[in-house]
């Protein structure tokens, strides 16, 4: 994906962030699979697994509007909560304020490839929607990213948008997709959905040990851990 794109998917997140959550809550804001109860339904499913997970300081990466942070809050001493998205952020710090105590989470913008995460700070990850935006070799780096700033024996939780029978009824697996707001705003970015066989291949190309919690129609969630570095 070029930098061109990348900055016209970063103005795309800027602009829906007042909205974003309505995939969530409805089921609409994506040019994807036109039952809504589909969504809805998984996403149920998706919080369900989300609020078994994480431990000790947690690294939420590109957590948008913070959806996810009321479910997992309980079981982390720390958070921190990353981003690119100024506009995204914004809604995100909301959350923080009416969910955290002082000093409990933080909230950072920045460009996962060019920040530079400490290493060996953070017990559990959750990545939420994110690889599906890049491409193979930007998924490379990324997992390289976070390998380096997890603890040994530390998880990960992916969240994504499955590649399924459904799906290829009304998207293509890889390609440049149009999205539309509500006030009929349009642009393209670029999307690369999830399906089992690209999983399976996570555990052999960057030395992980995956399990998958859930794949569904739309969407699936897959814990994972790093094999140790001898």
């Amino acid at each position: 994906m070029d930098d061109g794109l990348r900055d016209r998917m970063l103005a795309y997140y800027n602009e829906r962030a007042s909205e974003y959550e309505e995939a969530y809550t409805r089921g609409t804001g994506t040019a994807s699979i036109t039952d809504p109860a589909v969504f809805t339904t998984e996403i149920a499913v998706l919080e369900d697994i989300v609020r078994g997970f994480g431990r000790g300081h947690l690294l939420d990466v590109a957590c948008g509007t913070g959806y996810w942070l009321p479910h997992y809050i309980a079981n982390c001493s720390r958070i921190t909560l990353f981003d690119q998205s100024e506009q995204m952020l914004a809604e995100c710090e909301s959350k923080v304020a009416r969910l955290s105590g002082p000093g409990r989470c933080s909230v950072v913008r920045g460009d996962v490839f060019d920040y530079e995460f400490p290493p060996f700070a953070h017990d559990s990850a959750l990545v939420g929607f994110l690889l599906s935006h890049f491409s193979e070799e930007q998924e490379r780096l990324f997992m390289q990213v976070l390998r380096r700033t997890l603890r040994p024996d530390s998880r990960v939780l992916i969240l994504e948008s499955a590649w399924t029978d459904l799906r290829a009824k009304f998207n293509e697996k890889v390609g440049r997709q149009l999205r539309r707001l509500n006030d009929g705003t349009e642009f393209r970015i670029y999307k690369r959905y999830i399906s089992r066989e690209d999983i399976a291949a996570w555990d052999r190309k960057y030395g992980l040990t995956s399990n998958i919690e859930h794949f569904g129609e739309a969407l699936c969630a897959v814990s994972v851990s790093f094999a140790k570095v001898a």
